[in-house]
C-alpha cells in the first residue's frame, strides 16, 4: 500500500516560499483540490439556479435541460435528445409533449426517414433560452466583478484546462454522458 506524503495545509502551496504548487502527476490531485472544485460547482449550480427563477414560460429544470441541448446542437432527433438528458425515450416523448403545448419546441418528421422525429425549438423556445443565457451571463459578471483582474485571468486559465479535461473525458468514452448514434438527421 503506497503511503501518501501529507501536503501543505489547505490554501497554501509549494515549500519554496514562492507560493507556486508544486510539480505533481497528472493523476496525482489532493483532496483540497477536489473538495474546492466540488464547492465551486455547487455555487455555480446555485448562481444558475437562481437565474432561472421567474422565467416566462415557467418551465421545471428537466424542460430546461431540454430545451439547453436542443439550442446546443439545433435539433435532435427524440434518442438523441433522450441521451443527453440521460432519460428513456418514452420519458423524453411525454417531456416533448409537455414542451411542444408550451409553444417551445415543435416535432417534425425527418427528410431521410419518415418514421424519425426531430425537435427543434420554435421562436418562443429560442426568446426563452436567450434569456436564460442572458440571466446567466449577468449572474456571473455580477460575481466577477468581486473579483481582481489576475484572479479572473488565472480563473480561465483553470476554467480552460478544466473544461479540455472534461472534454477528453468525454471523447474517451469515461464520462458520465452516454455513448449516442446520431442526434441530428
Amino acid at each position: 500500500m503506497t503511503q501518501r506524503r501529507p501536503g501543505p495545509p489547505a490554501g497554501e502551496h509549494g515549500t519554496d516560499g514562492t507560493g507556486a504548487a508544486p510539480a505533481e502527476a497528472p493523476g496525482d490531485v489532493p483532496g483540497d483540490v477536489t473538495v474546492a472544485v466540488e464547492r465551486v460547482l455547487s455555487n455555480a449550480a446555485l448562481l444558475w439556479s437562481r437565474a432561472d427563477q421567474g422565467l416566462e414560460p415557467a418551465v421545471s429544470p428537466i424542460q430546461l435541460r431540454a430545451v439547453e441541448a436542443i439550442a446546443r446542437f439545433g435539433r435532435l432527433n427524440l434518442g438523441g435528445l433522450a441521451d443527453e438528458l440521460g432519460a428513456i425515450p418514452s420519458s423524453t416523448s411525454r417531456l416533448c409533449d409537455r414542451l411542444e403545448a408550451a409553444g417551445l419546441v415543435v416535432r417534425e418528421t425527418a427528410p431521410a426517414d419518415r418514421r424519425e422525429i426531430i425537435v427543434r425549438l420554435t421562436e418562443q423556445g429560442e426568446r426563452l433560452h436567450g434569456e436564460l443565457t442572458r440571466r446567466r451571463r449577468d449572474a456571473v459578471h455580477e460575481v466577477l466583478e468581486h473579483m481582481s483582474p489576475t484572479s479572473r485571468g488565472r480563473l480561465i486559465d483553470a476554467l480552460t484546462e478544466f473544461g479540455l479535461a472534461c472534454e477528453r473525458r468525454e471523447s474517451a468514452g469515461t464520462g458520465p454522458v452516454r455513448a449516442a448514434g446520431p442526434r441530428t438527421a
